[in-house]
C-alpha cells in the first residue's frame, strides 16, 4: 500500500486546458493563460522531429507515433491506478499482454523504491516561469520527496536522450515549490522498455536543467511574439 499525503492537494486546483496554433494553453487565473511546459518543449524540438518525419516518411512516423503514444498511455493508467492502490488488473488497459509485461517489471520498482505520494496527475503552474502542466508523480523516491516522470520505449535509452525529460521535470519542481514552500531534492525518470528493462535515472542538479527551461521559454516567447 501507499501512503498518500494530502496536506498540499488543495493547494492545486484543475485548470481549463486550451488549444491555439498546435500549443495548449492552461488557463491559470481570469483571462491569464501559460503555455504547457511540453508544448514549449515539442517547439524547442519541432525542427528535429520534422527532420525524423522526413527521414522515415509521414506513413511509417504515423504508425511508430501512435504505437509509441498507445503503449504510454495504457503503461501510465495501470501505475496510476495502482499507486491510488486501485484494481489496476480490471482496467481493460492491463488486458493487453505487453502492459502486462512492462508493469509486471515496473511494478518490482515501484513497490521498493517509492512511497508517500503527494501528487498524482496534477495540474500546476508557475508565475514565474509564466508555465503550466500536469505532473505524473510527486513522492519519495528512495526515502528523498522527488519529481517523477514515467516514460516507456522500446529500448532503454543513453542518458544523454533523456535530457529534455529533466527539463520538463525541472519545470514541475518550480511549480510544486513555488505554490507550497517545499523544496523536492532531485528529479526522476522512471523509463520501462517493452523487453522489461526498467531505467531509473536520477538528478539533483536541478538550476542546470531549470537555467535551460528559462532558455527555452524565452525562444518560444521569441518567436511567438514576433
Amino acid at each position: 500500500m501507499f501512503t498518500q499525503i494530502e496536506e498540499y492537494r488543495p493547494l492545486f486546483k484543475e485548470m481549463q486546458r486550451l488549444n491555439e496554433d498546435e500549443v495548449r494553453y492552461y488557463k491559470v487565473d481570469g483571462d491569464v493563460s501559460y503555455p504547457s511546459v511540453t508544448s514549449v518543449i515539442s517547439f524547442i524540438n519541432r525542427k528535429k522531429f520534422a527532420d525524423w518525419r522526413a527521414k522515415v516518411g509521414n506513413e511509417t512516423a504515423n504508425l511508430i507515433t501512435k504505437a509509441a503514444t498507445t503503449r504510454g498511455t495504457k503503461l501510465h493508467r495501470v501505475i496510476e491506478v495502482y499507486l491510488q492502490n486501485g484494481d489496476y488488473q480490471s482496467l481493460n488497459e492491463y488486458k493487453t499482454p505487453l502492459i502486462q509485461l512492462m508493469f509486471k517489471a515496473a511494478k518490482k520498482q515501484l513497490d521498493t523504491k517509492l512511497n508517500n505520494i503527494y501528487q498524482q496527475e496534477t495540474s500546476m503552474s508557475s508565475s514565474r516561469l509564466c508555465l503550466a502542466g500536469t505532473v505524473d508523480l510527486i513522492c519519495e523516491v528512495d526515502g528523498v520527496l522527488s519529481i517523477v516522470d514515467f516514460k516507456t520505449s522500446k529500448e532503454e535509452k543513453p542518458e544523454e536522450w533523456l535530457e529534455d525529460y529533466f527539463v520538463q521535470l525541472s519545470a514541475y519542481w518550480a511549480m510544486f515549490s513555488e505554490k507550497t514552500g517545499v523544496v523536492p531534492k532531485q528529479l526522476v525518470v522512471f523509463l520501462v522498455a517493452e523487453n522489461g528493462d526498467v531505467q531509473i535515472v536520477k538528478k539533483d542538479n536541478i538550476m542546470y536543467y531549470l537555467k535551460t527551461l528559462r532558455n527555452y521559454v524565452s525562444r518560444f516567447i521569441q518567436y511567438r511574439d514576433a
